[in-house]
C-alpha cells in the first residue's frame, strides 16, 4: 500500500471509530497530575524543564529509566516488587508523562544525557545502579561511559545499540506528508497498535493501560515533542557507529530481552549485544514483548535483584518463559 492510501485509510478509521478520539485536545497538567501523581511524585526544574520523579523506598540507590512513548509507571511492577531493598527512583524522561516538553526542544541522546547527569546530582546520588528500557537503556549506557564514577551496575532491557530499522509506526509519523498532523493530534488507535506492538502478549494489556499511554500522549507539548524525538531516532538509528564505546562499560552488565520484540527485534539484534559484551550477563525471556519489565514485572524484577546482589551466576537464554 503506497503512502497516500495509508494516510487515508488511517484517517478513515479514525473517523469511524470515534472523532473524540483523533488525539487532537490538549489535556491540562493538573488534570493529568491529578490522575498520574502520587504521594510520591516530585517535581524538579532544570533548564527550565520541569521533571517529574518519584523517589520510594530504602536502600541501595536504584535509577529507573524508560523508554520511547512510555512514563514512570511503566516500572510499577517493579517498584512494588523491590522498594523493600532499594530507594528507586524514577522519572518520566523529557517530551514524555508528565514532564513534558525540552525547554530547549533539543532532543538529541547527548542532551539527555547531560540532563540525566544534571537531575543525579540536583539529587545529591553519587552512587547507583541504573535499569534502563529501549531508547532510555541507550541515553544510560551512554551516561555510564562519560560518566563511570556514578554507576555500580547496569541493566538494560530491549536496548537500543546498534544500527536498525525504525518501527513503521514511528517512522509514519515523522513522515514529511504527516508530520504536520503528527504535531497536533495522535489518534488513540494509533497508541493502541503501538502498545499492542510492544507487547508480546497481548491479553495482559488492560483499559487503564491504554488509556494511560493515550493520556499522558497529550499532556501539553508531548505530541510535538515525539515528532521532534521520532526525527532525532530515526537519524542515529541508520548510524553505523551507534553501538561505539560498549565494549568499554566499566561496570557489570545485565541484558534482558524478550523474543517477540517488533520494535528492536531480538533475532536480529540480540546476537549483537552478546558479541560486543561477552562478558556481560543475559536473560531472554520466551513470549515477551519489547517491555519485560511492564509485562512480565515479577519475574523481571527478581531477576534484576538476583544480578543487582551478585546472585545471577550464569545467564539464562531462553529458560525463562515469562509465566
Amino acid at each position: 500500500m503506497n503512502i497516500n492510501k495509508t494516510i487515508g485509510v488511517i484517517f478513515l478509521l479514525a473517523f469511524i471509530s470515534n472523532c473524540t478520539t483523533l488525539g487532537m485536545r490538549t489535556i491540562p497538567f493538573e488534570e493529568l497530575k491529578a490522575k498520574y501523581a502520587n504521594e510520591h511524585s516530585k517535581f524538579l526544574t532544570i533548564e527550565g524543564t520541569t521533571v517529574h520523579y518519584r523517589d520510594e523506598g530504602k536502600g541501595p540507590v536504584l535509577v529507573l529509566l524508560h523508554g520511547v512513548c512510555a512514563s514512570l509507571h511503566t516500572w510499577d511492577g517493579w517498584v512494588n516488587e523491590l522498594k523493600q531493598h532499594y530507594r528507586i527512583i524514577r522519572l518520566d524522561n523529557p517530551g514524555f508523562g508528565l514532564t513534558g516538553p525540552l525547554a530547549d526542544a533539543k532532543y538529541t541522546p547527548e542532551n539527555y544525557v547531560e540532563l540525566f547527569n544534571k537531575f543525579v546530582n540536583v539529587l545529591g546520588i553519587k552512587k547507583f545502579s541504573i535499569a534502563a528500557s529501549s531508547l532510555g537503556g541507550y541515553i544510560s549506557w551512554n551516561f555510564c561511559l562519560k560518566y563511570p564514577q556514578y554507576v555500580e551496575k547496569l541493566i538494560l532491557i530491549d536496548s537500543v545499540g546498534f544500527k536498525q530499522n525504525m518501527p513503521w509506526l514511528l517512522k509514519f509519523a515523522i513522515n514529511p506528508l504527516i508530520r504536520p498532523f503528527s504535531r497536533r493530534m495522535i489518534p488513540k488507535f494509533f497508541i493502541n497498535m503501538a502498545v499492542n506492538q510492544v507487547y508480546g502478549d497481548t491479553t495482559k494489556i488492560t483499559d487503564d493501560i491504554r488509556t494511560r499511554y493515550f493520556e499522558l500522549a497529550m499532556r501539553e507539548g508531548n505530541k510535538s515533542a515525539w515528532v521532534d524525538i521520532f526525527i532525532q531516532m530515526k537519524k542515529y538509528s541508520q548510524m553505523e557507529t551507534l553501538h561505539n564505546g560498549l565494549k568499554d562499560i566499566p561496570c557489570p552488565v545485565l541484558i534482558m530481552w524478550g523474543t517477540k520484540d517488533r520494535w528492536i527485534p531480538y533475532e536480529e539484534i540480540f546476537p549483537k549485544w552478546k558479541k560486543e559484551l561477552p562478558n556481560a550477563k543475559f536473560i531472554v525471556y520466551e513470549g515477551v514483548g519489547h517491555i519485560p519489565m511492564e509485562e512480565i514485572p515479577v519475574q523481571s524484577a527478581r531477576d534484576a535483584h538476583l544480578f543487582l546482589t551478585g546472585k545471577l551466576t550464569e545467564s539464562k537464554i531462553s529458560s525463562i518463559h515469562g509465566k
